[in-house]
């Protein structure tokens, strides 16, 4: 894609930053977006395919940025049993700042969870990293237990993606105003401590 084209792009992102924030994710189009800046929706469309894309995209750096920061926050915890809970409450907490400073729906969480996760693949895949390193770091330092510590780290991201999704289910089935995040973090927090427990050579 040559410089114009790129320069294009550019103009489109910073656009779709001011809609989304206006009018939050769920109720913006590509429209509104096209719109801003004075181009018709084909155009638009040569570009990016679809509003998640885009929405990724428009914010992708801010987040990488911001979770490179609660990752190295989380690194200042000498304890790798706390360093992972610590790094695992802090990400929850940035992921319903999303949710909130963007207005995204609860239906539109539960429609687009995979293509989020897919759209996601590169930060959650950071975020595997860093389970099985401190985690193996926890092995050698004698925290931990002996363990096949990839699979303890992916069933650590797996069991907060579920919970997160049940709730998700569990307010738009019951037709509940409000997410309660506060919940989501206190059950996420609980599970992944059982599973640490089941690893720590101190139990």
């Amino acid at each position: 894609m040559g410089t114009k084209a790129e320069a294009k792009k550019e103009q489109i992102l910073e656009a779709a930053k001011s809609v989304f924030g206006k009018l939050g994710y769920s109720k913006a189009t590509l429209d509104d977006i096209a719109q801003a800046i004075g181009l018709k929706k084909p155009t638009l469309y040569y570009y990016y395919k679809n509003k998640e894309v885009l929405f990724i995209e428009a914010f992708s750096q801010e987040w990488k940025d911001s979770l490179y920061r609660i990752k190295k926050i989380a690194e200042e915890e000498s304890d790798p049993h706390q360093r992972l809970l610590l790094y695992i409450q802090s990400s929850l907490r940035y992921y319903q700042e999303i949710v909130t400073q963007h207005t995204i729906s609860i239906k539109v969480l539960i429609e687009t969870r995979s293509l989020f996760q897919t759209l996601f693949k590169e930060s959650r895949a950071k975020e595997a990293n860093f389970y099985t390193s401190v985690i193996k770091e926890g092995i050698s330092s004698g925290v931990f237990i002996p363990c096949e510590a990839e699979r303890v780290g992916n069933s650590i991201m797996v069991v907060k993606d579920l919970i997160q999704f049940d709730e998700f289910e569990r307010v738009y089935y019951q037709q509940l105003p409000t997410i309660n995040f506060q919940k989501i973090e206190q059950d996420v927090l609980f599970t992944v401590g059982l599973i640490l427990n089941g690893i720590s050579s101190k139990v």
